[in-house]
């Protein structure tokens, strides 16, 4: 074991608690809540989620539930910030904190602070204006001192003393005293929840920034050294369990052999808030990171066939903090080597604020994964990238896009679905290959923009909406809709001398209104009808298949600049429709017969306004004049 004096990274940075006068205990107001805080009547047991303006009245009980914390504040400023899965209530009686489970952080006006901590098996007293405690597996707790000094009493009368930057563990019994170590202040202040993680500042903030400046100072001068550990949650009289960075990662590559690591890991939550996967403020215990062998994931038939491997957990939380500035990533270069590494979340995939994902090899067969064995959630703004050969995300739930941006500059973008996708309020995509959509519910891009080389979107059993988008495609796109596609004041673009566009409703209607299409093949299939109003529109296709097996519905469009058009539905409907002259129009119906002037069903009808080179196109129809009227197959 390395020399504990020297300095250490602590594992628990990211908890936090303490206590304070009985005077102060009596009662708190909730200032902040995130996730899933309750609060549980100590007379009746009845539970009430919290909301901010909550009177938090001892003894009371507060839970919090995974990546949650709420923030309480006492009448004299008294500051308590509570923990993910946490369990504690307020004993005024006795100034004592009951945390079953968990962490706080306390921050108290100098020489208010003070009180008595129990945990399961231990209890001492604490005084310090900025403390955090947080329990161990054991049944004891740590306590670290953040900007002033701290002094723990102990059951049995002992004393112990922390500075700033300084923390000790009280052991179950809380009858002996524990190694001081010293641990690294900076690193708390940037990635703990609990000093960060709030709207409201933490109001010793400043002295603990000058106390990270005083160590910093003694680390530059070599009076402290970064001994590479992080402190685990073990400790007994003599000495303090550590972990080794350097040998970490090929302990959790180790775990795959043991399926009670596997167990351990899916079902405990991820929070990363770093570039670290592997660190120990993810948090690890248990280990998350399975490479040597493939592993399934079940509950949902959208999972059979697959198998992953990279990182799992029960529910993963990237950038819960909303870290934008400077921005934030996932540095995955430890394996870059691998063909394949995936976010594998049993429940929830959750992203609280923009990621990159940045490390992977961006050569071909590269395959990076976000798996939500029942949903991914995506907080509105936010840009999810990753410049990799394929980028994939699967879930049996719905995705949706409030803003933000999906990008992979190098390659494709796979989204399989369970539910319905949805993108709003100018999300926009950009991917530089093949963005391949399928969804078994509904799809709309609404007001937002997608960029690809092609485009595959498919809606398996519902309709495929494009509501004032912007697709516009290099190669071209296939949109496939199992009941209605609707196109509505959306400018739909590809490769006009090669690209293509083929728009599909197999049981549907294709509805197009105010919408531009630009390509080189223009497509539209449906298993109903298709009516199109180009009014104000742009339709420009050197070659357009329409297929409808009821109905095509064609008004206010200027087709003129289109080579060829062919129409086959039972009926065509046309009406103020022109073509260029010298274009080749074949138009089938059942009858194959032309009729002007009304709605005939079965035949070709030209109901107002129908020209052919700025002339009646009735003129044009059969016998060589360029628009040849049949009977369809």
């Amino acid at each position: 074991m390395k020399n504990l004096s020297t300095l250490a990274l602590c594992l628990g940075c990211v908890l936090a608690a303490n206590s304070s006068r009985a005077a102060d205990l009596k009662q708190s107001k909730v200032t902040q809540v995130v996730n899933d805080v309750q609060i549980i009547s100590a007379a009746s047991q009845s539970k009430k989620s919290a909301t901010v303006d909550d009177a938090f009245n001892m003894p009371d009980i507060l839970r919090t539930g995974p990546s949650s914390r709420a923030e309480l504040v006492a009448p004299d400023e008294t500051v308590t910030r509570v923990g993910a899965n946490t369990i504690f209530s307020f004993d005024p009686a006795n100034r004592t904190i009951d945390l079953k489970q968990g962490s706080l952080l306390f921050h108290s006006p100098h020489g208010k602070g003070g009180g008595t901590i129990h945990t399961g098996s231990a209890t001492a007293s604490v005084l310090g204006s900025t403390l955090i405690v947080t329990t161990t597996a054991s049944g004891g707790f740590k306590v670290l001192a953040l900007e002033d000094e701290a002094s723990i009493t102990f059951t049995n009368g002992l004393k112990q003393k922390l500075q700033p930057g300084q923390m000790t563990f009280v052991l179950p019994g809380g009858s002996q005293l524990a190694p001081v170590i010293i641990f690294r202040l900076d690193d708390l202040a940037k990635n703990s929840q609990l000093v960060k993680g709030f709207t409201d500042k933490l109001p010793s903030l400043p002295l603990i920034q000058k106390q990270i400046e005083k160590q910093e100072k003694v680390i530059q001068s070599g009076g402290l050294n970064d001994t590479g550990l992080v402190v685990g949650d073990d400790a007994d009289e003599k000495k303090v369990k550590v972990i080794d960075l350097n040998t970490l990662q090929s302990e959790l590559d180790q775990t795959f052999k043991d399926p009670t690591g596997f167990k351990a890991a899916i079902h405990s939550d991820a929070t990363i808030n770093q570039p670290s996967i592997i660190s120990p403020l993810v948090p690890t215990p248990p280990n998350h990171i399975f490479l040597n062998a493939p592993f399934a994931l079940s509950g949902d038939a959208i999972f059979s066939g697959h198998t992953f491997r990279g990182f799992v957990a029960r529910n993963i939380f990237f950038n819960t903090q909303q870290i934008t500035e400077p921005l934030f990533t996932v540095d995955l270069s430890a394996y870059a080597g691998l063909p394949e590494f995936d976010f594998v979340a049993a429940d929830y995939l959750n992203f609280g604020g923009s990621v990159t994902f940045t490390g992977l090899e961006d050569s071909e067969g590269i395959y990076f994964a976000l798996i939500g064995g029942k949903g991914i959630r995506v907080a509105p703004g936010s840009s999810i990238c990753a410049d990799l050969a394929n980028f994939a995300w699967l879930t049996p739930g719905s995705l949706t896009f409030v803003g933000g941006n999906v990008n992979n500059n190098f390659g494709n973008v796979i989204m399989n679905l369970g539910g319905n996708f949805s993108m709003s309020q100018n999300a926009y995509f950009h991917i530089n290959d093949t963005f391949t959509l399928n969804a078994a519910g509904s799809i709309t891009v609404n007001a937002s923009t997608v960029g690809a080389n092609t485009a595959l979107f498919t809606s398996k059993n519902s309709t495929l909406d494009l509501l004032s988008a912007v697709v516009q495609l290099n190669t071209g796109g296939e949109f496939t809709a199992d009941q209605d596609l609707t196109l509505s004041s959306s400018l739909i673009t590809a490769d006009t001398d090669s690209g293509s566009l083929t728009f599909t409703s197999k049981h549907g209607s294709i509805n197009s209104s105010g919408s531009s299409f630009e390509t080189y093949y223009l497509t539209l299939d449906s298993g109903k009808d298709i009516l199109l109003d180009g009014n104000g529109c742009t339709i420009k296709a050197s070659v357009a298949n329409f297929t409808a097996a009821q109905l095509i519905d064609v008004k206010n469009a200027n087709l003129t600049q289109m080579g060829t058009v062919n129409m086959s539905a039972n009926t065509i409907n046309l009406s103020d429709v022109s073509f260029a002259g010298g274009s080749a129009v074949t138009l089938k119906s059942l009858l194959g017969l032309l009729n002007v002037g009304s709605s005939v069903p079965g035949k070709v009808n030209f109901i107002q306004n129908v020209t052919y080179g700025g002339n009646p196109a009735q003129n044009y129809v059969n016998n060589g004049g360029g628009i040849t009227v049949t009977t369809r197959n």
